[in-house]
């Protein structure tokens, strides 16, 4: 690979307009009874006075994913005596959902991007508001952190409703401008606790990941228990985005390589070959990648302009991810101390959802193979060894992994209905199946855990002695 030219500074803009609730429902589920809902527990009730919530919330969350609703699906909630539970609880339900006699509302905005070279790290503390900083770059760069910042040390089991709560303690008592500097997860969080609060932030990030994916389009959240990841939320927009690569001086090989699952996942959905086949020999070199941080974020960039609230063409930024958050789910339950990283996770939801669109009749030989064989041979995907190792399985019962992974996908906020999952499916290079307005097409579970089955063994992911775990 030739040597790269350094970055440029740049500015790229990204502009929305979306509805709030930002689906219209395709149906309405009718809640009837307030009996139904189970009693808060203790824990429960303290998250609920932290955000100020009416008490219940958090039980009428528990109950919609128990019932499978998708975010197309409205709460007709007039028989109820008490609606405030569940107004609320619709506001972050997978990013919020229409409830009856709820006036919809249009809002717009726009935001900049910028991306900054040097080899330092930019001067934070320009602003006087409140800086959230992830701890191990406070420690990494020694920064002297203010009587109103606050240092974060995040996992995915700790981005919680709890942490959220953490959070908005500190926002509420500092006043101004909320300035998020760290990765993807403690973007994902602080964005949505500033958001809880109407509180404008900006967002710094510090990983690979969180450039490509998290601090661009507008998602926010937190996890939910057995119930999965980024569950509640809402989408807010920053104020502004500063990518400096200097900040990747600090990653470590892994973390560097799981950021370039994401940066291959936009050139496969730019349908720029050279690029995806760049980035898939990429070496673990700060220089090498920088030149194609703003050529890569402006392929997010672009489909956020067009659908913010994901109605249609933004799913295809999932793709690869329906499996892979399933795979985080096991990992984080059966591995908790080494567990799978989020771009480890999708370089294998990408090869299997490639899998998945050419066994399903989607995607032809040659593009199939071209594309899984430059995944395969790539620096981010994992080896079976590690995946293995990352995911507990020798930890999993027997027969078990499967009904585990179709767990974790029925979750899945792209779903419909609770007797399939919606999957990216991609047809060729930068082309993704699409039925009317959605781009995503349905596979029914027990084709899904029979696909997944022949995957897993064909690849060689799960070798014969592992067998008995599916």
């Amino acid at each position: 690979m030739s040597t790269p030219e350094p970055m440029q500074e740049c500015t790229l803009e990204v502009s929305w307009t979306m509805t709030h609730p930002s689906l219209e429902p395709k149906r309405w589920y009718h809640f009837v009874s307030q009996a139904a809902l189970p009693q808060s527990d203790a824990l429960q009730k303290a998250t609920e006075k932290a955000f100020a919530w009416p008490e219940g919330t958090i039980a009428v969350l528990e109950q919609a994913f128990e019932l499978h609703l998708s975010r197309s699906v409205g709460w007709q909630i007039d028989a109820l005596s008490n609606r405030a539970p569940w107004i609320q609880a619709a506001q972050i339900f997978r990013r919020g959902v229409a409830y009856s006699k709820q006036e919809p509302a249009l809002i717009s905005g726009s935001y900049k991007v910028r991306f900054l070279s040097g080899n330092e790290a930019p001067e934070l503390f320009v602003e006087d508001g409140p800086h959230l900083i992830d701890a191990k770059v406070a420690k990494a760069w020694k920064l002297k952190l203010r009587p109103q910042d606050l240092s974060l040390n995040l996992d995915e089991n700790s981005k919680s409703l709890d942490t959220a709560a953490q959070i908005r303690n500190w926002i509420h008592e500092h006043s101004g401008v909320v300035t998020i500097v760290g990765g993807g997860i403690l973007a994902d969080v602080a964005a949505f606790t500033s958001a809880l609060l109407n509180r404008p932030f900006r967002l710094i990030p510090t990983t690979l990941l969180a450039m490509l994916d998290a601090c661009v389009g507008g998602k926010t959240g937190v996890n939910f228990g057995r119930f999965g990841k980024n569950q509640l939320g809402l989408f807010a927009f920053p104020l502004e985005v500063v990518i400096t690569p200097a900040w990747l001086k600090t990653l470590n090989e892994r973390e560097f390589n799981a950021g370039l699952a994401e940066g291959y996942k936009h050139a496969v959905i730019a349908g720029d070959k050279q690029l995806a086949d760049i980035i898939a020999k990429m070496p673990f070199l700060v220089p090498s990648i920088e030149p194609y941080l703003s050529r890569l974020v402006a392929v997010k960039a672009q489909i956020i302009s067009e659908d913010p609230s994901e109605a249609g063409k933004r799913a295809i930024l999932n793709f690869g991810h329906t499996l892979a958050h399933a795979l985080e789910k096991i990992s984080h339950q059966f591995n908790a101390k080494d567990p799978i990283l989020h771009g480890e996770a999708i370089g294998i939801g990408m090869l299997f959802a490639l899998y998945l669109s050419h066994r399903i009749g989607h995607l032809n030989d040659h593009s199939y193979q071209e594309i899984s064989e430059q995944i395969e041979s790539s620096c981010f995907l994992l080896s079976a060894e590690k995946l293995r190792d990352h995911l507990g399985l020798d930890q999993l019962p027997e027969g078990s992994l499967l009904d585990l992974l179709a767990e974790g996908v029925m979750q899945d906020k792209k779903n419909q209905d609770s007797g399939s999952s919606e999957w990216v499916l991609l047809e060729e290079w930068g082309q993704f199946v699409r039925r009317g307005a959605l781009y995503t097409a349905p596979v029914g579970h027990e084709q899904f855990k029979k696909l997944c089955r022949s995957f897993l063994l064909e690849s060689g992911l799960i070798d014969s002695r592992l067998a008995l775990k599916l």
